[in-house]
């Protein structure tokens, strides 16, 4: 199905990082302090795959008010605190990207997240010189996930039209994100269930990096 040359495009907030709990705990912290109740697994089910100001802007249409600028800075200083901690890379996807980028693969990253954010994370677990220049984020493109923008603009950096590139994506809006710009989809269901990633329409599911790897070994 995958005949070279192709790019393999990663999201990043868990698919190469394992950023997604912390980023939750500390989320749903912080909403539940400007007035809206609630846990990590619900920050999770409500926020999973979206941009920062799309968040931004349901919080704020549940509160009735505006965040402040303050209240921005210091959720990410706390998130931020806890990254440098604690953050590892997902289990096993090191293996895949020194896999692919061994065999000439080209690799792109595109994410919802604010691109300094993207570097830093990336750098922490050791994999931000696999993709060089080809890092995308929502915070370049008119639209965020699940609009094909980031996709896309992933893509025409790279020199490839979208049917020749494969995502690999653990949201069902990254997902929906990826299919909308014509792309073959990977879904990884690590914490996700199966069947959402499928019904956005996602190609194939591994719920580990280990089956994903084996996956690729015989696609690519």
């Amino acid at each position: 199905m995958f005949d070279q040359p192709k790019l393999v495009i990663f999201d990043c907030d868990g698919v190469l990082v394992d950023s997604e709990p912390i980023s939750n705990e500390i989320g749903a912290e912080w909403i539940t302090a400007l007035g809206w109740p609630m846990d990590a697994a619900e920050a999770r089910a409500r926020f999973l795959g979206l941009s920062d100001t799309a968040m931004f802007a349901l919080v704020e249409q549940k509160i009735g008010r505006s965040i402040t600028a303050e209240e921005i800075a210091h959720n990410h200083e706390r998130i931020t605190a806890r990254f440098e901690a604690e953050l590892r890379a997902i289990p096993g996807v090191v293996a895949v990207v020194e896999d692919l980028a061994a065999r000439s693969i080209p690799l792109a990253v595109a994410s919802s997240g604010e691109r300094a954010k993207i570097l830093t994370n990336l750098a922490k677990v050791g994999l931000v010189n696999y993709f060089g220049d080809q890092i995308s984020s929502a915070t370049e493109v008119a639209k965020a996930k699940p609009a094909p923008d980031v996709y896309l603009l992933a893509a025409r950096k790279a020199g490839f039209v979208p049917s020749e590139c494969l995502a690999i994506e653990d949201s069902p809006n990254g997902v929906l994100a990826a299919v909308r710009a014509g792309m073959q989809v990977i879904g990884f269901a690590r914490e996700t269930q199966a069947s959402d990633l499928t019904t956005a329409g996602a190609h194939q599911v591994f719920a580990t990096m280990a089956e994903l790897h084996a996956h690729l070994e015989q696609a690519l």
